[in-house]
């Protein structure tokens, strides 16, 4: 990754955050999805609690970055998702498709020369350093 290839800093606030942040962040919401799933009653290894883990982490991922720029986990590690042409507000549609593509999976794990993710490059969005 490229400080000419991304056109931000190569490193400190405003630089594109690497795949070490990103999983980081990952954990702490997974944790977070993990608990709120166990507190509305739900059990591992009964029927629904997958999904409803899962169905959490998506729902944080979305009303997070929609509200706040951030989940969680990208708070407590300094990372925040910003438009990529401006790095103003993601609007709550691109914030939506984002989240989608992320569902998927795929899209999170592939990343172009940049450091950006495919769910980020198709909402027109990048996870950047916030210090």
């Amino acid at each position: 990754m490229t400080a000419e290839a991304s056109g931000r800093p190569e490193t400190g606030p405003g630089s594109v955050a690497g795949v070490g942040v990103r999983i980081r962040a990952f954990i702490v919401d997974s944790l977070l999805s993990i608990a709120v799933a166990l507190l509305a009653g739900f059990r591992p290894g009964e029927a629904g609690y997958g999904l409803t883990v899962y169905g959490t982490f998506l729902l944080i991922e979305m009303l997070f970055i929609a509200v706040a720029g951030q989940t969680p986990g990208m708070r407590v590690f300094g990372a925040a998702v910003v438009r990529a042409s401006d790095s103003g507000r993601a609007k709550p549609g691109w914030v939506a498709v984002r989240t989608l593509l992320l569902a998927t999976i795929l899209p999170a794990v592939i990343v172009d020369v940049t450091g950006r993710a495919m769910h980020d490059r198709a909402a027109g969005t990048v996870m950047i350093h916030t210090r």
